[in-house]
């Protein structure tokens, strides 16, 4: 392992930095003088740290005073640092040596898979992880294409601000990292931008007030926080971008107080702390099941037999507006967000209200068996029929909707499943010819799952998790493992992506998105590019994630989503048995 050795220059001196000793089960600071830091001799240190800042994106010129600052508290807090940027010093049997790992600014892709294993099983298994500033998750910060490492952080690094001075709010004046600073602790740092929020997943610690957090642009500006990963724990601050941060006592101590934590020898609170304080409720009746919160339905299931098919409308942001449409004037056929099949064997199961070329297809379902959560999270399930007006039924469906509470940045998902059987026939489920093709229309492509989005939605943006994506003449059709779709509503940005999972038919799909002054729509279209045939009796799965999120995703948040949903489904593919 490289251990480095950097001359260093700084501003101040860690004489003055109090020493920590354990005191009725909170840490309090007192001189070198006086005390001896956990009960030990600083000359003979009782646990190991491992500091990695190696860097293949941009380098913080801190990183060398930060790597002695941190070799200075070790000295006079009872533990050792071993500083490297060799990637290989990340195999399980080296890991075992330490307390915790710290990555201090490390950017890019800087662990392989096996490093990356390596890391995961050292703190899922009851391992610390500590990260300062640049070694957040994000597309130009650190391992953006390692889905588990988004997840620990549990929200991804967009841009920052100038150097400049903000006022940190701490949340939780017990934890050993912020116990040091006053409650308004000015300082000036470069201040970062996250897409998403840790809070709902991971115990926050300190803000930035966003009025003050110059670029801002999330709700909430969470600069440091913990959680529990596993059997192991977390801790990140998103400060100490110049040299000078590595010179401050405050700071000083609230990196001290994150290594004791993240290392497991001091107690801290790792609950989620939640800022909702509204009531939720459910509201049930014939035909509807809704989550409220006040007075804003935060979404609606409509399966009342009068319904043409079962759909979510309204499905709103809690606290922000309302993302889905039902029932345009120019497609009373769409339902919001909703499911429905195009042709079977011929017949139009799309436009029933228009009565639709082809004949009418009619969708039946049975009572949905729903299982309602104290967290507020539910589940249901229904078996729907697809029969012609004057036949019997051609292919039947079994659906699930798991649907998962709002968290702490207002972002909730549902998990569609859907089996579909065919009956004592071949069923062929089919699409508009696409333009070039005989009798192309240029609206061609399958159904499938749906969102119609408010007729009042502005600078729509659309994105794979490869980057953003255009539209020609107001369409976009490709093929892609998801699709985020978002605009300003109601003042507010917000939208919807859709993952696809592997093992479905076709898979990646491919999907039909529309953004023009009349229409707002998109679609993973499973079947746009050619029919299906599905044999009699044969069944075969799709499976979706919807996720409806205040703000706009980055690429890098939106591919970390879709991998993780990836491999977390179920190993059989979704194609027909």
């Amino acid at each position: 392992m490289k251990d480095i050795q950097s001359p260093w220059s700084r501003v101040g001196s860690l004489k003055s930095l109090l020493l920590w000793p354990l005191l009725a089960g909170m840490l309090a600071f007192t001189t070198q003088a006086s005390a001896q830091s956990l009960g030990a001799n600083p000359a003979q240190p009782t646990f190991r740290v491992l500091v990695f800042s190696k860097t293949l994106g941009y380098r913080h010129t801190s990183i060398t005073n930060g790597i002695a600052t941190l070799r200075e508290l070790g000295d006079h807090n009872g533990f050792a640092v071993d500083a490297t940027e060799d990637a290989q010093a990340f195999t399980k049997a080296n890991l075992a040596h330490y307390a915790t790992v710290v990555f201090l600014s490390a950017t890019g892709d800087v662990l392989d898979a096996d490093q990356q294993e390596a890391l995961k099983s050292y703190v899922e298994g009851g391992g610390g992880f500590a990260g300062i500033h640049g070694a957040v998750f994000g597309p130009s910060a650190c391992l953006d294409k390692w889905w588990w490492y988004g997840e620990m952080f549990g929200c991804a690094f967009t841009n920052h601000s100038s150097i400049s001075p903000g006022m940190v709010m701490i949340e939780d004046a017990a934890n050993p990292s912020t116990a040091g600073p006053p409650l308004q602790w000015p300082r000036t740092d470069e201040w970062y931008n996250f897409t998403g929020s840790p809070r709902g997943r991971a115990h926050v610690l300190a803000t930035v007030v966003a009025a003050i957090h110059p670029g801002g642009q999330e709700r909430e500006h969470p600069m440091a926080w913990c959680r529990q990963v596993g059997r192991g724990r977390m801790w990140y601050t998103a400060m100490g971008h110049s040299e000078s941060s590595f010179a401050e006592p405050l700071f000083q101590k609230h990196l001290l107080g994150g290594i004791l934590v993240a290392a497991g020898k001091v107690p801290a609170n790792f609950s989620v702390n939640d800022r909702r304080t509204a009531p939720w409720q459910w509201q049930q009746q014939a035909g509807v099941l809704a989550l409220q919160q006040r007075d804003q339905i935060v979404w609606q299931f409509n399966y009342a037999a009068t319904n043409t098919k079962p759909f979510f409308h309204p499905v709103a942001v809690p606290d922000g507006p309302v993302v889905t449409w039902n029932a345009p004037p120019d497609h009373q056929w769409h339902h919001a967000l909703w499911f429905s099949c195009k042709y079977l064997n011929q017949i139009n199961y799309w436009e029933t209200e228009a009565g639709g070329e082809g004949g009418r297809g009619l969708t039946h379902w049975t009572e949905p068996q729903i299982q309602l959560a104290p967290d507020f999270s539910a589940k249901i399930g229904m078996d729907i029929t697809y029969q012609p007006t004057n036949g019997q039924p051609v292919m039947t469906e079994h659906r699930d909707v798991a649907i998962s509470p709002p968290d702490e940045d207002d972002t909730y998902h549902q998990d569609w499943t859907m089996t579909f059987t065919a009956a004592g026939q071949d069923v062929v489920i089919d699409r508009t010819p696409l333009p070039g093709e005989p009798g192309g229309k240029p609206w061609g492509g399958y159904a499938g799952l749906s969102v119609r989005f408010p007729k009042e939605i502005k600078e729509v943006q659309a994105m794979t998790p490869l980057g953003m994506i255009g539209f020609a003449d107001g369409k976009f059709r490709g093929k892609a493992t998801a699709v985020d779709y978002t605009g300003l509503m109601e003042g507010h940005e917000a939208g919807i992506a859709i993952l696809d999972a592997p093992g479905n038919v076709n898979s990646p799909s491919p999907w039909y998105a529309i953004s023009d002054s009349s229409m707002h729509y998109f679609s993973p279209a499973v079947v746009q590019d050619h029919p299906y045939t599905l044999k009699a009796g044969q069944s075969f799965t799709l499976r979706y994630r919807v996720v409806i999120h205040p703000g706009r995703w980055s690429s890098a948040q939106l591919r970390a989503a879709t991998m993780h949903y990836a491999e977390n489904q179920p190993a059989t593919p979704g194609g027909a048995k």
